[in-house]
């Protein structure tokens, strides 16, 4: 039973005034639409855009602040795949079909424009598409190829929502059949498997991640629900059941795949490891004029090595 239509509504922060309310007009929602998530683009106050992803009818509303207007787009990349509709969380098996689901918004270009990485939640597959696409509903439709497939996180990864980091550029997202949270630095040019960082994974406390933000000062928020268990089974009220989890971005993307920060400890074992190789070489070597220099020649060969892994 739906009471109220979709609608935006959006406050003022530090006032807790109702600004403006939207509701969604009747022809860009349809029978079996379901919006679960939305990405806001408000680099420039004036020009926000919004773009609520619809599950249920695959599409992206998207809405201008400005005109004050909205559109729906369509395109293949939204719909779930079939391949794909196989869950299994905590013991419970269902098939679900939920269309575009995920939706992280990258920092800005130098024309104002982001790029929205989006996927399906019955999917393996991560899409992208830049906002000046879908900024314009005539530009979208006539621009399939506009949209691209990015890559695939792998089997059993179907992923519900994501997030964007836009100062570290890395794109979170979660594995609600694994019941982790993974990560993949959008500066790199491939989505593959091996360039894609599992950041927390535990089969008791992350059942179902369902919502992931960060916040202004850098934190990476993460909440649980196990939605699942409570749909197709019964929660146990004696056991905590929502959780929020919280870490600085570059903690937890450390030792990763998505690592930005520069890996001093790699480079202290391999100036070790040298150190040590040059003992056991001293060690051989006769102490006589024609052969002590050998092992002095040898550590600063290896000093210069290390000085050029280091740059």
């Amino acid at each position: 039973t739906t009471k109220y239509p979709p609608s935006l509504i959006i406050y003022d922060l530090k006032t807790d005034n109702l600004l403006r309310k939207y509701v969604f007009p009747q022809d860009q929602v349809k029978e079996d639409s379901g919006f679960a998530n939305i990405a806001v683009e408000d680099t420039d106050c004036d020009k926000t855009y919004a773009y609520a992803g619809d599950l249920g009818k695959p599409a992206i509303v998207v809405y201008s602040w400005e005109k004050n207007d909205s559109w729906r787009i369509t395109h293949h990349y939204f719909n779930p795949d079939p391949l794909a509709c196989d869950f299994s969380v905590k013991g419970h098996n269902f098939s679900w079909t939920d269309a575009i689901f995920g939706l992280g918004l990258s920092a800005p270009n130098a024309d104002n424009f982001s790029t929205l990485y989006f996927h399906p939640m019955a999917s393996y597959n991560e899409f992208s598409v830049s906002t000046e696409y879908l900024r314009n509903q005539t530009v979208a439709d006539d621009n399939f190829d506009a949209f691209k497939l990015l890559g695939s996180r792998g089997p059993n990864a179907q992923s519900s929502v994501s997030f964007v980091d836009r100062k570290t550029g890395v794109l979170f997202y979660s594995l609600v059949n694994l019941n982790a949270v993974a990560c993949w630095r959008t500066s790199n040019n491939k989505y593959l498997m091996k360039n894609q960082g599992r950041i927390y994974m535990n089969e008791e406390t992350m059942v179902y991640p369902t919502d992931i933000k960060v916040d202004y000062e850098d934190n990476l928020w993460i909440l649980s629900n196990r939605l699942p268990i409570w749909m197709y089974g019964k929660l146990d009220l004696n056991e905590v059941n929502f959780r929020v989890f919280s870490a600085p971005v570059v903690h937890a993307i450390s030792h990763t795949a998505c690592d930005i920060t520069p890996r001093s400890d790699i480079l202290e074992k391999f100036v070790n490891k040298a150190k040590n190789i040059t003992k056991d070489i001293v060690a051989k070597v006769k102490p006589n004029s024609s052969t002590t220099t050998k092992p002095i020649t040898v550590l600063l060969t290896l000093s210069c090595l290390v000085r050029f892994l280091a740059t």
